[in-house]
């Protein structure tokens, strides 16, 4: 695949089978809806592990594992967010059926979601919705970061200031130690991100930010506005960067009226929130 200033890239490796990507938590076969959920840096799919119960039969949720994490842990962690968001493209669209699709992404998991949704609406099969939640517009990250070559203690520091990471993991200095290649490699993938613009997705965005996330300012969400041709609904709910966290009920019943309005929509129709 060509970088995105137009020099081709590195020959690309055959992906993981497309069951290793994602975790079933439960959710039924028959199920009106199948939702996509990508984690947060450092995270993997048993974040999402309640998601089934909680959404009450609303959606079949299939919560993603990038290599390198979890019960993938002896596959090489990503290092080009391109060729992985192909991959991820690749493996939801194994997925697709007459059902909707909707893609929710946490904040590093929001980026991906959002180049997922680009790839598969130029296959002609685009998410029914986009959920991005603790994550800014891509046209606004900022560019020329270098966080994940940090010294332990400063990365471990930042890590901390930014809330993106359970503090429980942080003070448990074994989990930190094991966790902290893998914590850069996801923070390498964002800092290697260059937005490159494009057709605006045929798709509605629902943006959802924490109200104290020292990251990203509630307002900044307004920008999801403009990779969408369809409508932007922004939610701001209490909490800082990892407010899946604080208030994981709460974050799910804004998923679960998202999921229903889809549900709901003839096809075609364009959901409305």
């Amino acid at each position: 695949m060509p970088t995105p200033d137009g020099r081709p890239g590195p020959p690309r490796q055959e992906a993981a089978h497309h069951a290793d990507w994602f975790l079933r938590p439960g959710g039924a076969g028959t199920a009106p809806v199948r939702l996509v959920c990508l984690p947060y840096a450092g995270g993997s799919g048993a974040v999402f592990r309640t998601w089934a119960a909680g959404l009450d039969g609303a959606a079949e949720v299939h919560a993603l594992t990038l290599p390198g994490h979890a019960h993938r842990w002896r596959q090489p962690l990503a290092e080009d967010p391109y060729r992985l968001a192909d991959d991820i493209a690749d493996a939801t669209a194994s997925l697709q059926d007459e059902r909707p699709l909707v893609l929710l992404g946490y904040s590093l998991g929001g980026l991906l979601a959002f180049e997922v949704a680009r790839r598969l609406h130029r296959r002609g099969r685009a998410p029914e919705l986009l959920m991005v939640a603790a994550c800014p517009p891509p046209a606004l990250l900022p560019e020329g970061r270098s966080r994940h070559t940090l010294p332990d203690r400063e990365f471990i520091a930042l890590l901390r200031d930014m809330g993106a990471t359970p503090g429980a993991i942080l003070d448990e200095p074994e989990m930190i130690g094991l966790l902290l290649p893998m914590l850069r490699a996801d923070f390498a993938l964002s800092e290697r991100y260059r937005y490159t613009p494009g057709e605006p997705l045929p798709t509605p965005i629902v943006a959802v930010g924490g109200s104290d996330d020292p990251e990203i300012a509630p307002a900044t969400m307004a920008g999801w506005a403009e990779e969408t041709a369809l409508s932007l609904t922004q939610i701001v709910v209490p909490g800082g960067h990892l407010f899946l966290h604080e208030d994981e009920a709460g974050l799910l019943a804004h998923v679960r009226d998202a999921v229903r309005t889809v549900a709901n929509t003839p096809a075609g129709g364009g959901a409305r929130f």
